[in-house]
């Protein structure tokens, strides 16, 4: 039997929260949730998820802080997506994936398995 993918997920909007829990669930991941950072790195090392998915209001420093200590040798393989906003996008530096919000569901489902798949995940909507 195939193991199931593992998406931490690290939102500060419990309500966008249980709606991305239930839509990732109903296609077959296993999801664990906190809302802030701090729980995010406990439970980060308890269950070693296959992806991080960070959409919380925190400063660029406490994300790249945040970049930083997941990458332990526990922990090395994992990767992060961060949800962001368009105006926010100039003044990140170098996430690993990241996706401008607002971000559909059926987006975000497809990015998170593109990056299960190991594929860099650099997304910007189109701008009419």
């Amino acid at each position: 039997m195939k193991k199931m993918k593992r998406v931490l997920l690290v939102f500060d909007n419990h309500e966008e929260l249980d709606f991305i829990e239930t839509n990732l669930s109903e296609n077959g991941f296993q999801v664990i949730k906190t809302d802030n950072l701090t729980d995010a790195l406990v439970a980060a090392e308890k269950i070693i998820p296959d992806l991080i998915v960070v959409n919380t209001m925190n400063t660029e420093e406490d994300l790249h802080e945040f970049g930083k200590r997941v990458k332990t040798e526990r922990l090395k393989d994992v990767s992060i997506l961060s949800l962001i906003e368009l105006e926010d996008y100039l003044n990140v530096s170098n996430p690993q994936h990241f996706v401008i919000k607002p971000v559909r569901p059926k987006l975000l489902l497809s990015v998170i398995r593109s990056i299960m798949n190991h594929e860099k995940v650099n997304w910007l909507p189109a701008v009419h």
